[in-house]
């Protein structure tokens, strides 16, 4: 029968307003450059998108269009970053680019997931001190033991 070996990775599971689950080390590098990265292609988006509506002009039919595009196109971009689904189950029968506290809503979003990952960092960089002088302590007793022995 195989023994069955556990540690811990970091990985959480986050409700996000009650409506979407993402999983996510909000400390992995990994995780955190897409992050950036989606935060500055959503960003360059935003700009596409306010120049676009501002070509557009008068001409609703274009402007809803086009909104409903790069809608699609930054929930395509949100979904590759914390899962399938959570820009649907987030953003229901409401676009992206909707405005909450002065902000787009994926830019709240956005911040939301940032603010998890400094605060985050900063707990895990206090944890990890303590943790490996522990380490050090036990690999030091082990190492004087076993050199001891080995004589």
């Amino acid at each position: 029968m195989a023994k069955e070996l556990n540690f811990e990775t970091g990985v959480v599971e986050y409700t996000i307003n009650s409506a979407a689950t993402a999983r996510f080390n909000p400390t992995d590098a990994m995780f955190v450059e897409r992050m950036y990265n989606t935060f500055g292609e959503l960003a360059d988006k935003q700009d596409e998108f306010e120049a676009r509506v501002a070509e557009i002009g008068e001409d609703g039919e274009a402007m809803f269009a086009y909104a409903a595009e790069r809608d699609r196109d930054m929930r395509g971009m949100i979904d590759n970053l914390l899962g399938a689904g959570v820009a649907d189950a987030l953003f229901p029968g409401m676009n992206c680019y909707a405005l909450a506290d002065g902000l787009p809503v994926w830019i709240n979003l956005m911040f939301a997931v940032a603010d998890e990952v400094e605060a985050t960092f900063t707990d895990e960089q206090k944890k990890s001190d303590p943790r490996v002088k522990a380490y050090n302590g036990k690999y030091a007793a082990m190492a004087k033991k076993y050199k001891r022995a080995r004589k």
